[in-house]
């Protein structure tokens, strides 16, 4: 018996959920038609490409909750949640650009 058939040494794959999730979202057409619609609109485009720099000068960077006022932690709340989909037009984007990228590096 090798050490890869003896299931008390054999190493513990922790990764294996994330691997299996991973490959079920890799071809989730709902998924991809998102991030490509995302890409095409907010990465193709010169009107995408300043409606994003805008947004990231004036919605993400800026800290929106003033520290010392009375309503800090809300505001803090608020202000996360705000900027929620914003980051995740941006990590749509990020992820399409990863696929495009992968396609390449696999010709």
């Amino acid at each position: 018996m090798t050490p890869e058939e003896n299931p008390y040494i054999k190493p513990t794959d922790y990764f294996e959920g994330y691997n299996e999730s991973i490959n079920k979202l890799k071809n989730n057409p709902e998924a991809i038609q998102f991030d490509r619609l995302c890409y095409e609109l907010f990465e193709m485009t010169q009107l995408g490409k300043d409606f994003m720099t805008i947004v990231k000068d004036r919605f993400i960077l800026p800290g929106l909750a003033k520290p010392g006022s009375a309503t800090f932690q809300i505001d803090c709340i608020w202000a996360e949640g705000f900027k929620d989909f914003p980051r995740t037009i941006l990590g749509h984007i990020r992820s399409h650009q990863q696929r495009i990228q992968a396609e390449v590096n696999k010709v």
